[in-house]
């Protein structure tokens, strides 16, 4: 058979080409409306709507959000970012306060604010340890209901350490402990908060196999070579104190940094005090 009569023959069988013309536009136009719509409102989400499913989807704050009664918050793939930024705001030895919300139609009042408060207590340790959080209950107007979606229910608020210049302090956190010194001091036998802490350390770690690592730092006042001997001394009194109420020696280091390595500001009183101290890692 001759192409001209095949092709002819193809026209005539085709079904497309027996629609009407009016109506084969028509076909053509409601398929360019609808692929340009799945393109712009659904692939790229450039239209705006809100309608239909999008396959794009706003990025959780990862901030922990609770159901109506609940005491636990709903899981959050996101809430290592929340609260990463959460602990960079927190200042060295700051404690946390977390303020559990409840409102005034779900059962439990202050003691469901304080339960959500000491969930998220959990979740911020052992980064925050548990003697630098506090928790607190207040009762918020902002709606939640039954079957409602989850909402904001805590607050986070740094409170920021208190330090007497002519005293030391202790900064707990993870596996650091930091001990703050006076000005220009290294020996702590006579500090009996620190002596108390120190043996606390000793009864813990004293029976297991843990190296422990000491390293002094200093503020800036004074030589650079004088100060890193301030540190190394300062060092050296927290490990005769560990060694003598039975840590063996062969497990613990000291070092210095001097001045080296600031956590504050040394042109004032409070940042120094922060610089003066000493840091204690159990490996």
């Amino acid at each position: 058979m001759p192409f001209q009569n095949k092709f002819h023959t193809f026209h005539q069988n085709s079904v497309f080409m027996k629609l009407p013309v009016w109506l084969l536009a028509l076909l053509l136009l409601l398929w360019t409306g609808w692929s340009t719509h799945r393109y712009y409102c659904v692939k790229c989400g450039c239209c705006g709507s809100t309608g239909g499913t999008t396959e794009m989807s706003a990025e959780s704050s990862g901030e922990p959000l609770f159901k109506w009664n609940a005491d636990k918050p709903e899981a959050d793939n996101q809430f290592k970012k929340f609260k990463d930024a959460l602990l960079k705001r927190g200042g060295q030895g700051d404690t946390l306060v977390i303020t559990g919300l409840y409102r005034a139609n779900e059962a439990g009042g202050e003691k469901l604010g304080l339960a959500r408060a000491a969930a998220l207590k959990a979740m911020m340790m052992p980064e925050v340890p548990e003697s630098r959080i506090r928790l607190e209950a207040r009762q918020t107007t902002d709606a939640l209901a039954e079957g409602g979606s989850a909402l904001a229910s805590a607050a986070f608020n740094w409170r920021k350490m208190v330090l007497k210049m002519e005293e030391s302090a202790i900064i707990e956190s993870a596996n650091t402990t930091t001990i703050l010194f006076p000005f220009n001091s290294t020996e702590k036998d006579k500090d009996a908060k620190v002596d108390s802490f120190l043996k606390s350390l000793c009864e813990k770690h004293k029976g297991d196999s843990k190296s422990i690592s000491i390293v002094g730092h200093t503020d800036n006042v004074g030589e650079e070579k004088e100060n890193e001997a301030l540190g190394l001394a300062r060092a050296k009194s927290v490990a005769r104190i560990l060694s003598g109420c039975g840590i063996a020696a062969a497990r613990i280091s000291t070092a210095s940094k001097g001045e080296s390595e600031p956590v504050a500001d040394n042109t004032t009183d409070d940042g120094r005090h922060q610089n003066r101290r000493v840091v204690i890692t159990v490996q």
